[in-house]
């Protein structure tokens, strides 16, 4: 009897083409609802209350590395919250950084916190500066 191999590669072509449209269409229509949102992601959760870090001034230039390692998979490479997890733009929310240091350290809604074995006071008051400089 004959085969016909093509067949099978078909219709792997055809799931896969499939499931990106379908997978395409709701990460549209969760994008979508998100911009329908408030303004403020803030708006249901009170602001925390500022904590003291045990640091020296922070280092934008250490910021960067250690906010690379540790925020950008949420909040996106330049705070701009453009990935899938769509974490806040912290910068624009908080302009107080005892109160940034506060969410870094205790968590924040959805974002979980951060001890001192993942994170010391320093490399969080350097992220901090670094954070300052987006625009």
């Amino acid at each position: 009897m004959y085969k016909k191999p093509w067949i099978g590669f078909l219709l792997v072509l055809i799931g896969v083409l499939l499931g990106g449209a379908v997978a395409g269409g709701m990460y549209r229509i969760e994008a979508t609802e998100r911009t329908q949102m408030g303004s403020d992601p803030t708006d249901a959760l009170p602001v925390p209350a500022p904590i003291t870090l045990n640091a020296a001034t922070g280092d934008e230039t250490r910021g960067r590395e250690a906010y690379d390692h540790a925020c950008s998979g949420c909040h996106g490479t330049l705070g701009k919250s453009d990935t899938p997890l769509h974490g806040p733009i912290l910068n624009v929310y908080y302009p107080s950084d005892g109160v940034l240091a506060a969410i870094i350290r205790n968590g924040y809604g959805t974002m979980p916190a951060t001890d001192e074995r993942h994170l010391s006071d320093q490399e969080v008051a350097d992220i901090i500066a670094y954070i300052r400089t987006f625009p």
